[in-house]
């Protein structure tokens, strides 16, 4: 799916470290941006290119994520790999142009310089419904850059972990189609829709975020979160997706026809009910896979290894059902 269409669709970024806002105006030498291109991001937040051109530059590397090529499949490991190594640069560079001495390793650079920007973009952010849509989907690019970041920090571990990544990839894409349904479903011919559904997208970042973190802390340290077991968060996950289907299926039945003037109207929500069953389907059906393909790579040998792994994996589990359940308006 392109960053076209899931602008349409969309909360907010994690934290990192505080940083010390400094103002930026070669972070990228020669990129001029023109504020009359709704391309840009310039165009969309003036305000903020007006205060700091650098930080508004470095931004919309990040942003142009999906929108360099509108048939990109923003879900494809090797375009997310490249996009990151991309941003990094731009990152790193700009981090340098402030701390010219810094020691800090590339990584602890653009991940500090993330921040700053995160913040930078943040404070005072335009509320208005196009304001948050833009906001939101810039947010999400952040988001999606940390997921890289740390996925590329786990596979210095385990060069293998790829693998767990393309299976996620894949579920990641249907649990976004699934809940986001449910959003549309819900807020059916609502202005809301297009927030909340990027503020949605946004959650099941979120939860691949701590996941990520949890995986790269035993890597590091053997340290895990407490869980439930795999049994007891496989049912959470399971029934979370029953619940939210058969809520959006009594909403259904009970909808009033005459709110469709017209065959279109009707035939649109139909289709996204439709599309938000099929998603249900292949994740019930994949889960178990991609749990199986997780105990493989993080189960080198030994019980305690295996139980360690099994509460990162029960621990996202968990995660990943209060997020379905938080995607209906009813829940």
């Amino acid at each position: 799916m392109n960053r076209i269409s899931l602008l349409t669709f969309v909360m907010f970024m994690i934290g990192f470290a505080s940083c010390k806002q400094k103002e930026v105006t070669h972070s990228l030498q020669g990129d001029y941006i023109r504020t009359d291109d709704s391309n840009r991001l310039a165009y969309w937040l003036p305000e903020k290119d007006s205060v700091n051109h650098g930080y508004c530059q470095v931004a919309e590397r990040l942003w142009m994520l999906g929108r360099e090529n509108d048939s990109v499949d923003l879900f494809d490991y090797n375009y997310q790999m490249q996009w990151h190594e991309r941003c990094e640069q731009a990152l790193v560079h700009c981090f340098d142009s402030i701390y010219p001495h810094s020691r800090l390793s590339s990584y602890e650079k653009s991940d500090s310089m993330a921040n700053v920007i995160f913040r930078f973009f943040e404070e005072d952010a335009d509320d208005t419904t196009m304001g948050m849509i833009v906001n939101f989907d810039l947010m999400n690019c952040f988001l999606s850059y940390k997921i890289a970041s740390l996925s590329k920090e786990i596979q210095k571990y385990d060069k293998t972990f790829d693998k767990e990544i393309l299976k996620w990839n894949w579920l990641h894409q249907k649990m976004y189609d699934f809940c986001c349904g449910i959003v549309n479903l819900d807020w059916f011919g609502g202005s809301g829709a297009a927030p909340v559904s990027l503020a949605t997208r946004n959650s099941i970042c979120y939860d691949r975020i701590a996941d990520l973190q949890n995986i790269l802390n035993y890597y590091k340290d053997g340290s895990v979160p407490s869980s439930w077991s795999i049994e007891s968060a496989l049912y959470d996950y399971t029934n979370a997706l029953k619940e939210t289907s058969e809520k959006a299926a009594s909403t259904k039945d009970m909808k009033d026809m005459d709110m469709f003037a017209d065959k279109e109207r009707e035939a649109a929500y139909d289709g996204i009910y439709h599309q938000m069953l099929d998603a249900k389907a292949q994740l019930s059906d994949s889960i178990n896979s991609w749990i199986g393909l997780r105990k493989e790579l993080l189960i080198p040998n030994g019980n305690t290894r295996k139980k360690s792994s099994e509460s990162i994996t029960s621990d996202m589990l968990e995660r990943m059902a209060k997020t379905i359940l938080c995607s209906s308006t009813e829940g």
